[in-house]
């Protein structure tokens, strides 16, 4: 079975995105910078997606999600409604690591900062943290459910988003973790070739 053509859009800019907290399975909301930069993927998006009731929608169902996903529809004039919610869409889980800034961990944690530094690929955040495989095992479970024959537009998050990136392109592990995981512009996939709707990479 082939994979769906998919739009995938990363959540604008959050309160804890705009000071470098962790936001995990934790919630936070968009900045009036992060819905301008809905708005703006939104009327990019309209120049590649002319019928919208021909695109599928899916969603993470955390609220920095639903909320890029409302403002997109409202500026694109898709139906919010048509958007379906699944858990396994949701950001990679950061454990006890939620809710913190990268220096707090530091403080906090220094055994587990350099454990992490010495694998980002398979180390487990103690408490109910997840590594990429775990990430990747849940957001690809999502994926082998979609029809190959309708394009999806998909607002998750940073590094389910990467880590979904990685699966359909192929690439290593040390790959898949350099992948940009910018809040201003589309990435579309199809047919293991990734691009920036805006030329950014």
């Amino acid at each position: 079975m082939g994979h769906p053509e998919i739009f995938l859009v990363r959540h604008g800019e959050t309160t804890w995105n705009r000071i470098g907290r962790h936001q995990g399975h934790m919630e936070s909301e968009l900045t009036l910078n992060g819905i301008e930069q809905v708005r703006g993927v939104a009327r990019r998006l309209a120049r590649e997606i002319t019928d919208w009731d021909a695109v599928a929608m899916a969603c993470s169902p955390q609220f920095r999600c639903r909320q890029t996903a409302a403002v997109l529809c409202d500026e694109a004039g898709a139906d919010f409604e048509r958007v379906v919610l699944d858990d396994r869409l949701k950001e990679r889980s950061y454990g006890h690591w939620e809710g913190l800034t990268d220096s707090e961990i530091m403080a906090r944690f220094p055994d587990e900062w350099r454990a992490r530094e010495a694998d980002r690929w398979t180390y487990t955040i103690p408490g109910g943290g997840e590594n990429y495989p775990v990430t990747t095992a849940r957001i690809t479970a999502w994926l082998t459910e979609q029809p190959a024959d309708r394009p999806i537009l998909l607002v998750t998050h940073g590094q389910a988003g990467r880590a979904l990136r990685g699966h359909l392109l192929g690439l290593d592990a040390a790959a898949t973790l350099a992948l940009p995981v910018l809040q201003t512009t589309t990435i579309h996939l199809k047919d293991g070739v990734s691009r920036s709707l805006d030329g950014l990479f």
